[in-house]
This record gives structure tokens, sequence and C-alpha cells, in this order.
């Protein structure tokens, strides 16, 4: 079926000496509007390509594929500019693409690899940062061996750059594009040498996005702006609960609307993608369909959810927060034995709502069920993860499913999920073209996949001189493992963060628990998911700890990391030295400990992230205007996540973070009443606006050690930060958003 993804069509690879290239597989067309010659040389031979990421043309076109979703993260750049270093690429020629889903890839590693396409986790650099490397020089080391028996010298004697490959004695000179159609002839090498750190001349160096361009000029196509021959439009009027089902419901009315089609009704389902009841009105365009919804008259059976409230649920958080937690998470010594006087212990209480993603694309999905097989257009951060459900709900084969990926605008977690691709299988399954299915912003907003709601009680004790003996954590929530997996789940709590064995303060009696209290909700992972969840509690209480205490504290928690040993063989990411660093940098870098303006202050949170060697501190400098009324002066980020790949994305990353954890701490809510999530828009679920973002200056750490993510590390220490900040100013909050107790800020 033919589409307006016209960067893609299908080209058949041509087996080298030694080595198989890809078959059939879907690919960007070339460009070639150069001269005569370059279209001749274009036609004399194949594509270099001894691996899927790498596409090496005979016209000079060098094209950089990747395999995570691009959602504005920058991985359409990063992951091109490792491969683009070994491969020593002419970095302002090459292109690059999404490498469309299914390819199979053979690495060493992993014969027979399928692919692996999940982003999430800030895993992308951190996960292809060999496998990307291995590509570029793999290539690199065809085309030097081309030369080198082009000109009958040793391959030592070749050097690379810029595209070129030199005879260092001779000063010769010979591109790739003129080594193309020699290099396709080798055997391609199973041992490549890669490059040492020092060597490096595109990493490290800040690169706008290859895609900046068509973006800011609005011409980039995302999964919405994608057009399917014949396809047609839906919305979706859905049971306002979850688990509830249709009675009835009455299309008269939408039969005078122009373009409208027919409407479809579909079932809700259950773990693992749970989906709400339905009823799809289908039309010949989006504008039509939305009217028509307008008209439509439905009666639900809602099962006995019509009641759920969210405050409710804070109510059965804090009762059931003073029992034993139904799980013990991590034990660390025995806080029963931890001897301490009575007025030596401290116990607060600390709480978060449920959160939406808010992304700017709302969702949207095309799929085409026919004849037994099924197709689907989207983006999608976890496509691996659709296939087998939606080949069970559907009844057709895993292996007759096909999934055309798209650019995302905005994830943040919310298209790891395919709830959406599924919902647009049923409905597609009951008619005969391609159904495009969109969700308005509402949709998008009430019909989410909401981080947990949570509620923490955390407990200390100290001896006389104020060493802390112990420290208890009682985390309670609402677990998103539950609701994926089901009641036979081993996994229940989301703990990372702090509320597990990677607790980073060195105390000796640690005990941390988890207590799942259900919800009619959908749940879902949120950037920084449990890691954003958790720190805002631990790095509160420990700040409350040191004001408790006297002391200060930054000086509190350098000396609790001071001690604690690095734990990288049961813990690989957790080096307390490291951490340290971090918090002594932005201490330095925001004037804590200086004598600040009157009615100034500075708060700081520290942490590492549990899924990667990547370290983060932040020190917010807030005015206080009244009781609770300020202004965020200046927020200073450290950050040390090994080697950089491009420094401009990670200065995106953590700016873009900020903006994305100020909207969640100041007033970021979903909340729900009579069963019914009550906020509908970025009116009632409001984001950062561009006049409340404050200065913000990132500090990098220089390293050589091994890369790390920074997708979501910028977001869990901005919330704590700033709550610290105003306990400074004598007001401590103890739960998230501010304004839910009645802070302002301008």
């Amino acid at each position: 079926m033919k589409t307006t993804f016209k960067r893609r069509d299908f080209i058949k690879l041509s087996s080298a000496a030694g080595g198989s290239l890809i078959l059939g597989m879907l690919l960007p067309q070339a460009c070639n509007t150069d001269t005569k010659k370059a279209a001749t040389a274009a036609a004399a031979c194949d594509p270099l390509q001894p691996m899927p990421y790498l596409k090496v043309e005979s016209n000079g076109d060098i094209t950089i594929f990747f395999s995570r979703a691009e959602m504005g993260q920058g991985v359409n750049t990063s992951l091109p500019m490792i491969v683009a270093e070994e491969l020593d690429a002419d970095w302002s020629k090459v292109k690059t693409d999404l490498l469309p889903f299914g390819v199979t890839i053979d690495r060493p590693d992993k014969p027979g690899f399928g692919g692996y396409y999940t982003t999430g986790g800030s895993q992308s650099v951190l996960a292809d940062w060999k496998e990307m490397r291995r590509v570029g020089a793999t290539a690199k080391a065809m085309l030097v061996s081309a030369a080198a028996k082009k000109w009958n010298i040793p391959e030592a004697q070749c050097s690379t750059a810029s595209s070129v490959v030199t005879n260092t004695k001779t000063k010769d000179t010979i591109t790739y594009a003129e080594l193309v159609c020699d290099a396709i002839k080798l055997p391609i090498p199973k041992e490549v040498k890669l490059k040492e750190a020092k060597d490096f001349t595109i990493i490290g160096k800040a690169a706008p996005k290859k895609n900046l361009k068509s973006t800011i000029t609005g011409k980039a196509n995302y999964g919405i702006d994608v057009k399917v021959d014949g396809m047609v439009y839906a919305v979706v009027e859905r049971c306002p609960v979850l688990h509830g089902k249709l009675k009835s419901f009455d299309d008269s009315a939408c039969k005078s609307v122009s373009g409208y089609l027919k409407a479809v009704t579909f079932e809700g389902t259950d773990a693992p993608m749970h989906i709400h009841a339905g009823v799809a009105i289908l039309a010949t365009n989006v504008w039509s369909a939305i009217k028509a919804r307008k008209l439509l008259k439905t009666e639900w059976d809602e099962q006995g959810h019509g009641n759920d409230s969210t405050d409710e649920l804070f109510k059965t958080f804090e009762t059931k927060s003073k029992n034993k937690p139904t799980i013990e998470v991590f034990k660390k010594g025995d806080v029963a034995k931890a001897n301490a006087p009575a007025a030596n212990t401290l116990e607060s209480g600390y709480s978060a709502p449920f959160l939406a993603h808010g992304t700017m694309e709302p969702i949207n999905c095309i799929a085409q069920v026919k004849d037994g097989k099924a197709e689907f257009w989207c983006g999608n951060q976890f496509p691996e993860f659709a296939p087998p459900v939606i080949a069970k709900e559907l009844g057709i084969d895993e292996k007759n499913i096909k999934i055309n990926l798209a650019y995302i605008g905005g994830g943040f977690g919310r298209r790891l999920f395919f709830d959406y691709m599924l919902e647009a299988g049923k409905i597609a399954k009951q008619y005969d073209k391609p159904v495009k299915v969109i969700w308005d912003r509402v949709d998008d907003i009430r019909n989410d996949a909401y981080r947990p709601a949570n509620y923490h009680r955390m407990k200390a004790s100290w001896d006389d001189s104020g060493k802390l003996l112990s420290w208890q954590h009682h985390a309670l929530g609402c677990s998103i493992n539950l609701m994926i997996e089901g009641p036979e789940t081993k996994a229940l709590g989301d703990m990372n963060g702090g509320a597990n064995a990677d607790f980073w303060y060195d105390i000796p009696n640690v005990k941390t628990g988890f207590t799942h209290v259900d919800f009619n909700l959908m749940r879902g992972w949120l950037r920084a998911v449990e890691i954003n969840i958790n720190t805002f509690p631990v790095e509160c209480f420990v700040d409350e700890l040191a004001v408790k205490l006297k002391k200060d504290p930054v000086q509190f928690r350098l000396d609790l990391l001071a001690t604690m040993p690095k734990r990288l063989t049961e813990f690989p990411f957790q080096d307390p030295s490291r951490i340290a660093n971090v918090l002594k940098l932005v201490a330095e870098k925001s004037g804590y400990g200086k004598p600040l303006q009157a009615n100034h202050f500075i708060g700081v949170a520290t942490h590492h992230f549990s899924f990667c060697p990547t370290y983060v501190a932040h020190a917010i400098e807030i005015e206080m205007l009244g009781a609770k009324k300020f202004k965020i002066v200046k927020v200073v980020a450290a950050v040390d996540c090994g080697i950089v790949v491009n420094p401009d994305g990670l200065l995106n990353q953590v700016e873009g973070a900020l903006a994305f954890a100020l909207s969640q701490a100041l007033k970021g809510e979903i909340t729900v009443k009579n069963g019914r999530v009550e906020q509908d828009s970025f009116f009632n679920y409001d984001l950062l606006r561009y006049p409340e973002m404050p200065p913000i200056e990132v500090h990098i750490v220089p390293s050589t050690e091994a890369c790390g993510g920074i997708g979501e590390v910028g977001m869990p220490t901005v919330a704590p930060a700033l709550c610290n900040a105003l306990a400074a100013a004598g007001s401590r909050p103890y739960r998230l958003p501010l304004k839910k107790d009645g802070y302002e800020w301008v």
C-alpha cells in the first residue's frame, strides 16, 4: 500500500563476498541531485551496508539509521554521531533516519538479533554505545582495506577524516564514495579497533538536531501527519470510567452530519493493556467525526466505579502508611535494634498525585485489519511489546502484524504503552479501509496511562551526637506492575530512586517496604517514573533531618556519602564519590553557603540514576515575596554522565527536564471524582508557561567514564530542591503540587 512516507522505499541489497547484506530492507530513498557523473557513479554498484544501521553510497551519500523512537530527545543525532565518529565521516553531509521496525540485526553477542527499539529508562546511548561504534568502525575498516588494495600499500599507511582516505606517505587521497564499489566485495571483518576517547572529533562537540530545521518550520512529519491511501477517520466516545461497559447507544442524530459513515462499538480490555469500552464514530474527515460524536447518545454501565475519588485514595494512603508494609523491599542492619532516645526520632509523610504525560502531539494511530493481517502506522516507544497482545485480541497470527513507526511529538513514556494501537485495531477490524483514530486533547488527558499517585511515611532516629542510626521508608502507591502484569506479578512496587537497595546514604540500619493500594485508573510510566517518585521524599526528608539536627544540609549529605562504599558490583550505577561531586559543584556554582540577598534562600538535592551511570544535583535559589509567595531566581544543575556524545543535546534535555519537573512540582495534578478524571485540557492540567521558566545554568562534569543516559535524569532532584529552598525560608512542603497548599509563584 502506498503511503506518504516518501522518505522510505524498498531496495534490495546484494550479497558481498564473505558477508551477507540485508535483503528487502525498508530504507530511505536515496536523493541524488548532483551532476551526471554522480548519477552514473550511484548506479555503478550497490551501497556499502555491512550492517543495517549504516549505508554508504557510491554517489557520496551517507545515511545512518537509528532504532530508537525520536520524540524530541535527539537520538536521531546522538546515535548517528557515534557511528560517524568511528567512520570518520563528514558529519555535515550525513543524513539520518529511523530504521524500520522488524529489521533483523546480526550482532556478535546476539546472533539473529531481531532489533531493539524500546526507548525508555534513558537507555538509548548507554545501550547502543558499543554497537554503534562497531558499525562505524566496521565500515571504515572495509573502506580503508579497499583503499590500501587500490594503492597496494599496508592499511597502516592509510588515515581517514571527513569521508576521505589519505595515503600518509604520498598524501594521495580518495573519497569514501570512490571506494564503495571495491569495499562491498570485501569480507566483513569480525573484529575492529575502536578509537580512544582522546581522538574523538565528533563526539563531545555540540551538534544541532539533524531535523531541527524541519521541526521549527513545521515541515517535520509526525504520526499525526501520516496519511494512507483510502483511509477514513475516527474519534471515540469512551466510557468515562475504566472497566465500564456499554449498555446502549443512539447514532441517529449523527447521520445528519455530512461525511458521517457509521458507528462501531468495542469492549474494553484488561491487563496488560487496559482500554475503555467505546463507540467509534467513523467519517470521511476528522471534523465530521468530531461533530458527529457530539450528537451521539450513550448509556454506560460503570460496574461500581462511579464513586471512586482521589481524595479518598489519599486518606487510605495515610491510614495504611502507619501499618506494616505489604512487602519488604530492602533491609540493612536491624532498625528494631537501633537504640535511640525517644526524643531522637523524626517521622514525616510526603505525597504526590497522579500525573498525565501532557505531550504536545495527542495520541493517534492508523490501523488496517484485513484478510487475517493487521498493519499500523504510529509512533511508539516499545513496539516489541505490542504484537503478541494485539494478535490475541484481534484473533490473528502475530507474524501477520506490521508496524510502521513515525516520529513522536513528545513521548515522556506515554507511548511505551500500545493501548491506542489495540483500540485502533479493534475499530479497523470492523471496517474495510484503513482507519485513522484521532484523540483530541480531552481524550488525551482523560484516557492517559497516568503516573501513579503515591505516599511515603519516612522515619529516622539518631544518637545524642547527631549520628543517624536508622532510616525507614514505607512507600504506598498504585502499582504499575500489577496493572500490566495482573495479580500474579511478583513485583508490586516501583521503588528505584532511594527506596530500595539503591539508597545512597550511609546509615547503618535501613528498612524499606511497599504497600499497593488499588485504584480504577490506567497507570503507566512517565519520565523518570519511580526515581522521580522516590527521590522527592528521600531528598526532602534528609534535608529535614539536617535542619532538625542543626547541621548544614549540604555538609550533612556529604558526610553521609563520604563513608558509603562503592557498590558497583551489587548495584552497578552507584558511586558515592560521583554523587558527592555533583552536589559540591551545584553548591559552588549557586553560591550556597555565601551571604544572600534579603529573603533569598537556596535548596539542594542530589541523586544517582538507578538505570544508568549518571549523577545529578540541583540547587534552586528563591526569593520569598510573602508567606507562601515566591519567585524562582535561578536554577543550577550539575551533571556527570560520563562521556558526553552531544553537549547541545544534554543541555536541551536538562533544560527540558526542568520545565517538565517544575510543571509537576508547582501545579501538575490529575484528580478523580465520581470515578471520572476531572482535568480535560491544558487550562486545568497546566504546564509551565514561558514566563514561568526560570534562568538555568547547566554544568557538565568532564569525564571519560562510560556513557550514561540523560533523558530523565534532570527531573528527580528539581522538586525536592525547590521544596528544600521553601523549607529554608521557613515553610516546608510535604506534598505536591505546591498549589495544593496555597503556594504562589511569580
